[in-house]
C-alpha cells in the first residue's frame, strides 16, 4: 500500500506543465481621512477575473498576477474608485500596493457593507501572524482539510514544539505536560472531561466546528496566569456568505483488524456510546446491570456521518448569521498488548502478554449565532460532545506472589465523556477609538466509568484456573462519577489613541480588563471487591457461572465496599475561584517598532475535601499572583520582524493531584498528595520571521523557561510502591530552538488551470533539566511522603528533545478553482522522552520515538466532495522502556494499527 501511494503522487508530479511566469500583489486600503483601514474593499487586475476583497484588517493579497504592464483598480462602496496604472510586474516577486480611498461625492442611502475575513484560509492566518503584537502560531480549517486532520488535538499538534502524549490523551508543549498548559474556546476557558487531568481532551473538538487554533507559548495580561507550556484556543466556526448545506460520509478499516481471530467487549453499552449503568445498594443481593462474560461483536467498516449548514438572514440594519453542525463517528481497533513489571534487580515482577479490543464513538452537534448590527456583534456558541470508550484487554503470564503460575488477567472498561459549552460573546465599537469585548461561559461535564470489571485468575490450564485470593480486590467492578461545572467570564475595554504609522490605524492602545473562572468539581467513586471464600475452577470465558446471586447466597464469596453493611463511596470535591484583573499597554514608537507591555494580578483560592478509604480531610490554600508581561516587535523590513516576549505565569496543583484518594491500574496505583504547592514559572522568547511570499513563513526562535517547585508523578518510597506527586526540587529549567517553514515549491498557472507543490515544516530541539530532592519532599509532607531517587537531577517528565512535523501537499484545481485534487503527505516525529522517574535501583521510564505517516488525497468537482486517506502508515510499535542499570526492559507495548478511509460529501 505505501508503495501505491508514492506512486500516486509521483504520476501527478509528472503530469505538470510548463511553469507559467506569475508573481503576486499584497497590499492595504483605508480611508484617507480617518486613516481606517476598509473592510470588503474590492482589488482586481483590471480586464482580467484575478480579484479578491480586504480582509478584516483591511489588507488583500492577489496571487498568479501575469507577468507585464497591468492596471490595479480599487473599489469600494459610497468611496471613489481608485486605479494605480502601468504597474510592472516581474516572475517570482511580491508587489506591496497600498490604497487610499476618499469618500464619492455621490450619496448613497440605506447601503450596508459588511465583509469578513475567511481566517480558514492560511494566508490570511499568515498575514495576521506577522502584523499581530504577540508571538502565535495558527492553523486554520484549510490546512486541516487537507492534512485530513479530524480533531483540535491532533491539529495542535502540528505546531512546533507541541506533540500529543500517548496515553494519557494530553498535550506536552516545549516538554510541559497538561497540568503546565491551559485551553480555551473562543478565548474562555473550557473545563476538564478527565478526573486525571487539568485540560479537556481536544479530541473531542472535531475539525468540522474550528475555524482555526491559536498557539501561544509566552504570557500576555489576557491569557489565564495557570500556564507555562502554552494556551491552546480554539476558535468555533462562524458562518458568513451564501447559504449552504453539506452532507457527509464516510468509511473505514482498521487493517490491524484483520489480525484479531474473533473481536470481543464487555457486556452492556451499546453502538452509539450514550448507555450508563448503576450500581446496587443492597450487599447482601448480586443485582448489577451487566454480566461479567465478554460478547463476540462483529465488527463492521467505521462509519462517520456528519450534517452542516449555514445561513444567512439580511433585515433593514442588522444580520443573522446561523451555522450548525451534528456528526457521529465510531471505530473498532484492535492490537496485541504487552504489560510488564521488573524492579531494579531485573526480576520480572508482572509479565502479561495478549490481546486488547476497542470500540470508540464520538457525536458533536453545535449552533452557532451570530447577529450584527451597526457597530456590534454579538456570538452566540453552544456545543455538544459525547464520546464513548469501551476496551477489553485479555492478558496471561505470571504475576509475582499473585498467580506465578498461568496468570490470567481480564478487564472490560466503558468510559463515556459528556461535555456542554455554551458561551455568549459581544463585541462593540462603543466610539471611533473605544472598543468593548466580553464573554460568559457556562461549562459542564460529565465522566463516568459505570461498571469496570476486573479478573484476575490463576492455573496450569488455559480456561479452566481458580481466582487469585491473596487480596479481595483482584476480582472488582468499579464505578465513578465525575461532574464539574464552570462559570468563565471576560470583560476588556480597548481605548485607541494617536495617528498610526503605514496600515496602522493607531499609535497606542490600552486595555483593562477583568476574568473571572468559578469552578466545582464533584467525583464519587465505589469498588465492589469480591471476598472468595470457596474456590473452584472457573472457566474463564464464563465467570458469571461463579460470581451470580445464588452463590452469593450460598456463601462462595462476599462482597466488600468501605463498609462491610452498606455502599459508601470515596468523595472528593473541589472548588476553585480565580479573580483576576489586567491591564496592558501597545505602543507604536515608529512604523517598524512595536511595544506591548502588561501586567495581571490573579487572586486563587482552591479547596479540596476528600473522603475516601485512606482517611478524610480539607485543604485550602490561597495565592495572590502579580504577573508582569512584555512583548517586543521589530520590523526587520516589509517581509520580516524580530521578536522578543518575557513573562511570569504559575502552575497549580490539580484536584487529583491533592486528593488523598487512590486510583488502580492493571500494575500500578496512584495516590494523591495533599501537600503540593503551586509551581512559579519564568518565560523568554525571542524569534525572528521571515515572510519571503504572502503565503510562505520562515521563522527560527529561541526559547527558554526557568520553574521554582516544579511538580512531578513519581514512585514513593512505600511498601506498596505508589505512583504520586510532589514538588521533587527547588528548580527546573529547559531551553531550546524552534524552526518552521512554509514554502510554494512551485507553482504552474494557465487560463485553465492552476498547480502548486508546497512544503511546511517545523522541528523543535530541546534541553530540559531539573532537580530531584528527597529531603525537599520529606520536609514540606511533613514526614508523610518519601522518595528515594537514584539521581539528584533528571530531565523533564513527558519532554521530548525533539519534535518533528512536515506535509508535501500538490494541489491541481481548474475552472476557476471549482474543481481540484489535493494529495498531501504527512509526517510526524517525536524522540524519547520521559515518562516515570526512576527510584531506588530501578531506572527510569521511556516512551521511545516514535515516527508517523499519513496519505491524504481530496478531489471536489463543483458541489461534490470525495477523500481518500490512509494514517499511520508505518504503524510502528508503541513501547515503553525501563532504563535499569545493567539493562533496558521493555515493560509496555502495543500498535494502534494502519486505517483506511473514504469519503463523500456534497454540498447543496
Amino acid at each position: 500500500m505505501t508503495k501505491q501511494v508514492f506512486i500516486l503522487i509521483l504520476l501527478n508530479l509528472f503530469f505538470l506543465t510548463a511553469i507559467a511566469q506569475t508573481t503576486s500583489i499584497t497590499g492595504n486600503v483605508k480611508d484617507v481621512k480617518l486613516g481606517e483601514t476598509l473592510i470588503g474593499a474590492s482589488v482586481y487586475v483590471e480586464g482580467t477575473t484575478i480579484g479578491t476583497v480586504t480582509d478584516f484588517d483591511g489588507n488583500y493579497i492577489l496571487n498568479n498576477v501575469p507577468v507585464g504592464t497591468i492596471n490595479l483598480v480599487c473599489s469600494f462602496i459610497s468611496y471613489e474608485k481608485v486605479v494605480k496604472e502601468n504597474i510592472e510586474t516581474s516572475e517570482g516577486d511580491v508587489l506591496v500596493i497600498n490604497f487610499e480611498m476618499g469618500a464619492s461625492s455621490v450619496e448613497l442611502n440605506d447601503v450596508v457593507v459588511i465583509a469578513k475575513a475567511k481566517r480558514e484560509s492560511a494566508l490570511v492566518l499568515l498575514m495576521d501572524q506577522k502584523k499581530s503584537s504577540v508571538m502565535k502560531q495558527s492553523i486554520g480549517a484549510q490546512q486541516l482539510a487537507i492534512q485530513g486532520i479530524s480533531d483540535a488535538a491532533s491539529a495542535a499538534s502540528k505546531i512546533s514544539g507541541v506533540s500529543k502524549q500517548e496515553g494519557n490523551r494530553g498535550l506536552s508543549v516545549r516538554g510541559l505536560g497538561d497540568r503546565y498548559n491551559s485551553t480555551t474556546l473562543n478565548g474562555l476557558p473550557l473545563p476538564s472531561n478527565n478526573a486525571e487531568l487539568k485540560n479537556i481532551d481536544l479530541g473531542l473538538f472535531t475539525t468540522d466546528i474550528i475555524e482555526f487554533i491559536d498557539v501561544e507559548k509566552v504570557s500576555t495580561a489576557y491569557l489565564n496566569g495557570d500556564f507555562a507550556g502554552a494556551n491552546i484556543n480554539v476558535i468555533s466556526k462562524v458562518h458568513s456568505g451564501d447559504s449552504f448545506l453539506k452532507i457527509g460520509l464516510k468509511s473505514g478499516y482498521n487493517l490491524s483488524l484483520a489480525d484479531a481471530d474473533k473481536f470481543y467487549l464487555g457486556d452492556g453499552p451499546g453502538v452509539l456510546g450514550f448507555d450508563d449503568f448503576d450500581y446496587p445498594q443492597d450487599l447482601s443481593v448480586y443485582d448489577f446491570e451487566s454480566t461479567w462474560n465478554p460478547e463476540e461483536k462483529t465488527v463492521y467498516p467505521k462509519i462517520d456521518i456528519s450534517l452542516s449548514g449555514g445561513k444567512s438572514f439580511k433585515f433593514e440594519n442588522s444580520d443573522l448569521n446561523v451555522f450548525a453542525s451534528l456528526s457521529f463517528e465510531n471505530e473498532y481497533a484492535y492490537s496485541d498488548l504487552l504489560q510488564r513489571k521488573v524492579n531494579g534487580s531485573d526480576y520480572v515482577r508482572t509479565d502479561l502478554k495478549g490481546e486488547q479490543f476497542n470500540y470508540n464513538t464520538q457525536t458533536t452537534g453545535m449552533l452557532n449565532l451570530n447577529y450584527n448590527w451597526a457597530s456590534n456583534k454579538i456570538f452566540y456558541n453552544s456545543i455538544l460532545l459525547n464520546t464513548s470508550e469501551q476496551s477489553l484487554k485479555n492478558l496471561r503470564g505470571t504475576i509475582f506472589d499473585l498467580a506465578e503460575v498461568g496468570a490470567y488477567v481480564r478487564r472490560s472498561e466503558y468510559e463515556r465523556n459528556t461535555v456542554l459549552v455554551n458561551q455568549l460573546l459581544g463585541e462593540h465599537i462603543l466610539k471611533k477609538n473605544l472598543d468593548l469585548n466580553w464573554g460568559v461561559a457556562y461549562n459542564t461535564v460529565n465522566n463516568i466509568v459505570p461498571d469496570r470489571r476486573h479478573n484476575t485468575l490463576e492455573g496450569e490450564d488455559d480456561y479452566e484456573k481458580v481466582f487469585a485470593i491473596n487480596d479481595q480486590g483482584n476480582n472488582n467492578r468499579y464505578f465513578h462519577d465525575l461532574t464539574e461545572d464552570e462559570l468563565a467570564v471576560n470583560l476588556n475595554l480597548d481605548y485607541k489613541f494617536g495617528n498610526g504609522f503605514d496600515d496602522a490605524n493607531y499609535k497606542g492602545k490600552i486595555t483593562f480588563g477583568y476574568q473571572g473562572k468559578f469552578k466545582n468539581r464533584a467525583f464519587e467513586s465505589t469498588q465492589f471487591n469480591h471476598k472468595i471464600k470457596t474456590n473452584q475452577l472457573v472457566d474463564v470465558l464464563d465467570v458469571d457461572a461463579y460470581f451470580n446471586n445464588q452463590n452469593l447466597q450460598n456463601d462462595l464469596f462476599d462482597l466488600r465496599v468501605l463498609s462491610n453493611n452498606f455502599v459508601t463511596l470515596s468523595t472528593y470535591d473541589g472548588e476553585q475561584i480565580i479573580n483576576a484583573g489586567f491591564a496592558s499597554l501597545e505602543y507604536n514608537f515608529n512604523s517598524k517598532f512595536l511595544a506591548l507591555i502588561g501586567f495581571r494580578v490573579e487572586n486563587v483560592n482552591q479547596k479540596i475535601e476528600y473522603k475516601t478509604s485512606l482517611g478524610e480531610g480539607e485543604e485550602e490554600f490561597t495565592e495572590q499572583k502579580v504577573l508582569p508581561n512584555l512583548s517586543l516587535k521589530y520590523a526587520l523590513n516589509d517581509k520580516s520582524n524580530l521578536r522578543f516576549a518575557t513573562g511570569i505565569t504559575y502552575t497549580l496543583p490539580q484536584f487529583k493531584e491533592t486528593a488523598l484518594f487512590l486510583f488502580e491500574g492493571i500494575t500500578d496505583v496512584t495516590i494523591g498528595n495533599p501537600y503540593l504547592t503551586p509551581s512559579t514559572n519564568y518565560n523568554g522568547e525571542i524569534k525572528w520571521e521571515f515572510f519571503p511570499k504572502p503565503s510562505e513563513l520562515i521563522s527560527v526562535a529561541a526559547f527558554g523557561k526557568y520553574i521554582v517547585d516544579p511538580i512531578n508523578k513519581f514512585v514513593r518510597a512505600s511498601a506498596g510502591n505508589e505512583f504520586t506527586y510532589a514538588n521533587t526540587g527547588d528548580w527546573a529549567y529547559l531551553y531550546g530552538l524552534e524552526f518552521e517553514i512554509k514554502k510554494d515549491l512551485f507553482s504552474v498557472s494557465t487560463a485553465k488551470s492552476t498547480k502548486k507543490l508546497s512544503l511546511s515544516a517545523n522541528l523543535t530541539l530541546m534541553e530540559t533539566k531539573q532537580e530531584l530532592n528527597a529531603d525537599k519532599i520529606i520536609n514540606q509532607t511533613e514526614g508523610q511522603f518519601n522518595a528515594n531517587f537514584n539521581k539528584d537531577e533528571e530531565e523533564l517528565q513527558g519532554a521530548a528533545p525533539m519534535i518533528a512535523n512536515a506535509d508535501l501537499t500538490y494541489k491541481y484545481s481548474w475552472k476557476e478553482g471549482k474543481n481540484s485534487v489535493t494529495s498531501t503527505f504527512v509526517y510526524g516525529y517525536v524522540s524519547d522522552r520521559l515518562n516515570l522517574i526512576g527510584y531506588s535501583s530501578l531506572g527510569n521510564r521511556v516512551d521511545k520515538a516514535v515516527h508517523t505517516l499519513d496519505f491524504v488525497l481530496k478531489s471536489k468537482i463543483k458541489q461534490l466532495g470525495l477523500s481518500f486517506s490512509v494514517k499511520n502508515i508505518l504503524n510502528q510499535d508503541i513501547d515503553r522502556i525501563q532504563e535499569n542499570a545493567s539493562q533496558d526492559w521493555l515493560v509496555k507495548s502495543y500498535k494502534k494499527g494502519t486505517n483506511l478511509s473514504m469519503g463523500l460529501s456534497y454540498t447543496f
